[in-house]
């Protein structure tokens, strides 16, 4: 049997595999346009994308439809980490995870692994442009990253995912999803939503200022970890949040013999502060609601996830389960396990 492709040109393709997943698929892609009720289920849906891609039927690209003036530009190429047991299915599209401000894939490790042995999906676990060893960039803005992740999925082949960010990186997956809703097969957000962050966030700000400001200061000739005290020395005074201090000391590197910098590219950051914390619901006006499933996970402790910021996320989110955990911010960290099962029931 061969199958034309978008481009003009032909394939084989094995006839009894097409039969069975690539025209029921396409009826009920014609099926969800028109809003009808069809038979075939998500996991064939899953399973026609694949044989799409294997046979190179498909690609990853931008959708035409911009949404209203969305642009996605060409993203960076970002450092991942693919975790992956022989029970995960391969068939079924990853959890892509992208971590919050300052943070890095390393925060996620302990929780990738575990959602990797007890969830039906392998986990990719990404660091941020401007973060770890991903390229650095003027641009820091929760779009920027959407494209980022954009470009993931070409690069690796794949053509859906369900996409799991915290904080930063949940306002980056809340971006994709609206702006390229087909390629989020379900989302899943973490203590953050569109509406307004905490105070308290709002002068986090300084944080970022006066990394900008110690690191020409540090004198090269120092070691990395005298190189931290030194910066202890500096900070401690002015941040009481002993996590916010270590995140901190966390983020310093020392590139060569005599200087040192940050392996977050603070500078980007207060660029697009703005768009990203302040006033990021702003970027969302004119975008049509995301209909898929959402799974929003916040920490009782915390300020992000109240009443009036759900009812702005189901502005944009309608299908959106919420659950609460008892947590900081850091809900993926204080209460791994329980977050681990929540995620796994939510992504079978």
């Amino acid at each position: 049997m061969k199958l034309k492709l978008f481009r003009g040109k032909h394939v084989s393709c094995n006839r009894p595999l097409a039969l069975k997943f690539i025209k029921p698929c396409f009826l009920t892609l014609k099926c969800l346009k028109e809003k009808k009720d069809c038979s075939t289920t998500r996991s064939d849906v899953s399973k026609f994308f694949v044989i799409m891609r294997q046979y190179r039927l498909y690609s990853v690209r931008p959708s035409e439809d911009r949404h209203h003036g969305q642009k996605m530009e060409e993203g960076v190429r970002l450092q991942y980490v693919s975790y992956r047991l022989p029970h995960n299915q391969q068939l079924s599209p990853p959890i892509v995870v992208m971590h919050g401000l300052a943070q890095s894939l390393s925060s996620w490790r302990r929780v990738a692994r575990h959602l990797c042995s007890k969830g039906p999906r392998r986990v990719i676990s990404v660091n941020a442009r401007n973060h770890g060893a991903s390229p650095q960039t003027n641009g820091h803005t929760a779009l920027n990253m959407a494209s980022d992740i954009l470009t993931l999925l070409r690069r690796m082949g794949l053509t859906r995912m369900v996409a799991l960010g915290h904080g930063m990186g949940g306002r980056a997956m809340m971006t994709l999803a609206l702006v390229q809703p087909f390629l989020v097969e379900r989302l899943i957000v973490v203590d953050v939503t569109p509406g307004p962050v905490p105070d308290d966030w709002y002068f986090s700000r300084e944080r970022f200022e006066m990394m900008t400001q110690i690191a020409p200061t540090i004198p090269g000739h120092l070691t990395l970890n005298q190189g931290r005290l030194f910066v202890l020395k500096k900070v401690k005074h002015n941040l009481k949040d002993y996590k916010d201090i270590m995140t901190i000391l966390q983020n310093l590197r020392k590139p060569s013999e005599n200087s040192f910098a940050w392996s977050l590219n603070a500078k980007a950051v207060l660029n697009s502060w703005t768009d990203l914390v302040t006033h990021y619901e702003d970027t969302l006006k004119g975008l049509k609601p995301y209909t898929g499933e959402v799974l929003l996970i916040g920490g009782s402790q915390s300020k992000f996830v109240t009443s009036s910021n759900i009812e702005i996320m189901k502005k944009y989110f309608p299908n959106t389960t919420v659950e609460y955990l008892d947590t900081g911010h850091q809900v993926f960290a204080e209460m791994p396990k329980k977050f681990v099962q929540l995620v796994a029931k939510f992504t079978r």
